[in-house]
């Protein structure tokens, strides 16, 4: 078996959905919504009043939950992290740690030099540098001692190797909302290049603020207009009053292993990570580009040795914006040609709202439990099909479907353009 294998042995996820995957994926199949009103976020000045929150959730009460399941050791590393970091950050150790066990890791013996943490995302600490930068125009000496730390995006990285005792590589990167696929591809080549064993793919929750949902609002990339009094209503990728994303919490962890280590240890194993690609517009806009998703795409067949009809399914980026989902329609029918026509679409945003720079994992982690489901959830808030999509893109229903191979897009502003593909994995 070549070293080259990547698989999925661990999950974790947190949205306003839930925070196993389970609940998540339940939920969407029910057709439940994430967005709400912003509860914790001062609306008062901008234009948008909807998005997707976390209910309250107390770090302290699910790390309790690891008690007796994994060492005393790695939790006293936790706790002593807790102590000293944010809670934006307590959130992506709580998911590591959740998908380290899932993946039956903290049972194995394994040299901490041989595995490490990537993580995805970027202005991570906006909300807490503007939290302290209000202290500090009252009072410096009352700022958070440790505030020139915390304020680091690598601050997650860091503190989720901290606890996990991964000395083999952490660091961090970003790629806006194509952020998930950009980490899954700093992965791949860590394990294959660099013969790391085990990598664990950590994205964030994004730090929402109100000068940055106004700021995307003026530019008419958020949901505004129309649907403040119907939040559910207002993400309707593929429908013809879209008229924008709606933001929403939520981030995602996949620990990403060498297949022939994950058999020789006997891990459960989710799917097969074939490959990722990513492109560049040369456009630091937010405009869709129908050649770079394109090429993207063929590349990513290209590179893993994948027929376009072996594909199945799509997990679409679809973020409810007038142009954007359509240029993403005609990118799939340009590369599967008659084949298009086979294949199932959805889009989680519909339910799930942008999770932004985590919502390539959080996507990815959904397709992978719909696979092995064998159903793959409705596209809600269609109430008038948009006449330029016309392929299936679970318009009316829940889909019941076979699938060996999912394609997952990721487009991101400034030009960025990601497509990773998982197979069904056979050992």
């Amino acid at each position: 078996m070549s070293s080259d294998r990547i698989v999925v042995t661990g999950i974790a996820i947190n949205t306003p959905l839930g925070d196993t995957l389970d609940n998540v994926g339940n939920n969407l199949m029910s057709g439940k919504s994430a967005i709400g009103y912003w509860r914790n976020l001062d609306t008062c000045n901008i234009y948008s009043k909807i998005g997707g929150q976390l209910p309250d959730y107390s770090s302290e009460d699910k790390l309790r939950t690891f008690s007796n399941r994994i060492s005393d050791a790695v939790i006293d590393r936790a706790e002593r992290v807790f102590k000293q970091t944010t809670k934006n950050v307590q959130l992506s150790v709580l998911m590591a740690m959740d998908a380290w066990l899932d993946a039956g890791l903290f049972e194995q013996t394994l040299d901490p030099f041989e595995y490490g943490v990537i993580c995805g995302g970027h202005n991570l600490t906006d909300q807490y540098l503007l939290n302290q930068q209000a202290i500090f125009l009252d009072e410096p000496e009352f700022i958070d001692a440790l505030s020139g730390l915390n304020s680091l995006d690598t601050d997650h990285s860091s503190s989720v190797a901290q606890v996990l005792n991964a000395k083999g590589l952490a660091y961090l990167i970003g790629g806006t909302c194509a952020t998930g696929n950009v980490t899954m591809q700093a992965a791949v080549n860590a394990i294959r290049v660099d013969q790391k064993k085990v990598v664990a793919v950590v994205c964030p929750m994004a730090s929402f603020h109100p000068m940055m949902l106004h700021s995307l609002t003026i530019l008419e990339a958020i949901c505004y207009s129309q649907y403040q009094d119907s939040p559910a209503k207002a993400s309707r990728p593929y429908d013809i009053n879209r008229s924008g994303f709606l933001p929403c919490e939520g981030g995602a962890v996949l620990i990403l292993e060498q297949a022939e280590h994950a058999e020789s240890r006997g891990a459960k194993i989710y799917a097969e990570l074939l490959g990722v690609s990513i492109n560049s517009d040369a456009n630091h806009l937010g405009d869709p580009s129908h050649e770079g998703q394109v090429r993207v795409i063929q590349d990513v067949l290209q590179k893993c040795h994948i027929a376009k009809e072996q594909v199945d399914f799509v997990s679409a980026h679809a973020t409810s914006t007038k142009i954007g989902d359509i240029v993403e329609i005609n990118s799939i029918k340009k590369v599967f040609g008659s084949h298009a026509g086979n294949l199932v679409i959805n889009a989680p945003k519909s339910l799930l709202g942008h999770t932004m720079w985590a919502s390539g994992v959080i996507e990815a982690a959904i397709a992978i439990w719909q696979m092995k489901r064998g159903e793959f959830h409705q596209s809600h808030n269609i109430e008038t099909l948009d006449p330029a999509v016309d392929l299936n893109v679970c318009a009316t229903g829940n889909v019941k479907k076979d699938v060996d191979v999912f394609l997952n897009n990721s487009f991101g502003m400034g030009g960025i353009n990601s497509a990773s593909l998982f197979r069904r994995y056979y050992g």
